[in-house]
């Protein structure tokens, strides 16, 4: 009995494992550290762990307070310890200075920030950089689809910056940040930003947005990176379903695999077309394309759908990358960070290129042999490869590329 018992055990054992194991590049840097991340994700997902995944952090040596600005619950970092800009030890600051305004990544479902990895990103930052760091807890999806995020995030942000005197912070040096969706959020409030100060000058907008491996656009799924990378810690229908849940259609999950295949997408309109060339996979490197259909269309799609799927889709609070060149223009300094095996690569690299075109001022961090969440992996293991050298890399652009004007 007991031997037929072991046997049923490790028959399921084997047979979970396949179905949870996904692969990891050769050439990645601490391959347990992400075979257990990517293995864990994919649990999650298997699992549906997305809604309830929680990790304890506790912010040492740091200043924490849980505010209310713009009727949203926030926590602002104050740091005790600078590490990079003046000497160790705590420094009261002087004069006003910088503050990072930061969105937490999690495919706008899931995260929490006093309980999981982005809490560790928001020490970081405040640690290395001497920077204060507002970071919001904004509304989630499903229960809470747009526009309550992206409200939660644009009225945090302005309250902050309204109040920024008890904070000490000078409004004239924020930044906007985030990770994977947080900085989809980020880019969408600098837009939101920019499109206030048309009708009110006063608005002031941030120095600069800081995007992390950001999702930009709901518009092409089959971009190179997307068809590259699948396979690496997302299935090829999971971040569809992420936007599915944000914009309030996650009760029809059979649209994830729409979704992925490109089908949301009537290459018969002309708009949405003229759209499509904003982000046309041309704009990324050479080395880097594919040869594939980039558009397949499915005329079996519901019309009524098809029209909701095209609203949402030109909706630049919810796909920012296809924001027009003279709202682009506008952003006044950005810092997009991108990984070599994540399947958001790719619409990194398009902003990276349509700025560049324009004339802005802009700086790609391409980070090879790395996944998705590599940040999230650097802040909560030191020890890595990534968290002794890639993560404080970021933390240094922050200061020295950006934090030179301040």
């Amino acid at each position: 009995m007991i031997k037929k018992s072991a046997l049923t055990f490790a028959v399921l054992f084997a047979l979970f494992a396949y179905l949870v194991h996904s692969p990891i590049p050769a050439e990645v840097h601490d391959p347990l550290y992400f075979q257990l991340l990517v293995d864990v994700l994919a649990l999650s997902e298997f699992l549906s762990l997305f809604y309830m995944f929680k990790l304890n952090h506790l912010a040492d040596g740091m200043k924490v307070e849980n505010e209310m600005l713009g009727g949203v619950e926030t926590v602002i970092i104050t740091p005790r310890n600078f590490t990079v800009l003046p000497p160790k030890g705590f420094q009261e600051r002087k004069k006003p200075g910088p503050a990072v305004v930061y969105f937490h990544g999690g495919g706008w479902v899931f995260a929490n920030l006093s309980k999981e990895t982005s809490m560790h990103l928001l020490v970081d930052f405040a640690e290395e950089t001497g920077f204060v760091v507002m970071a919001p807890e904004y509304r989630l999806a499903p229960e809470h689809p747009f526009p309550a995020p992206y409200d939660d995030c644009m009225n945090s942000t302005i309250s902050f910056m309204k109040s920024s005197k008890r904070f000490n912070v000078d409004p004239k040096k924020l930044i906007l940040s985030g990770d994977s969706a947080g900085g989809n959020l980020a880019m969408a409030v600098y837009i939101g930003l920019i499109e206030m100060q048309a009708s009110d000058p006063t608005v002031e907008l941030p120095a600069m947005q800081a995007l992390i491996y950001p999702i930009l656009q709901m518009i092409n799924y089959l971009t190179p990176s997307h068809v590259q990378n699948q396979k690496f810690m997302f299935s090829a229908d999971l971040i569809p379903k992420f936007w599915l849940a944000y914009i309030g259609l996650n009760d029809q999950p059979w649209l994830g695999d729409v979704v992925a295949r490109n089908s949301h997408v009537d290459k018969s309109d002309v708009e949405l077309i003229e759209k499509w060339n904003l982000v046309s996979p041309n704009l990324i490197p050479d080395k880097l394309k594919l040869k594939h259909n980039d558009v397949v269309y499915d005329d079996t799609l519901d019309g009524d759908v098809r029209k909701l799927m095209k609203q949402m889709i030109l909706n630049t609070k919810i796909s920012p990358l296809l924001a027009s060149n003279e709202i682009i223009s506008k952003i006044k300094k950005t810092l997009v960070l991108v990984c070599e095996y994540d399947p958001l690569r790719d619409d990194g690299i398009i902003l990276h290129e349509r700025i560049k075109a324009l004339g802005g001022s802009v700086e790609l961090q391409y980070l090879p042999n790395s996944l998705h969440a590599t940040a999230s992996l650097g802040a909560i293991f030191k020890n890595t490869y990534y968290g002794c050298n890639i993560f404080l890399t970021l933390d240094v652009s922050y200061v020295t590329w950006h934090g030179n004007q301040f």
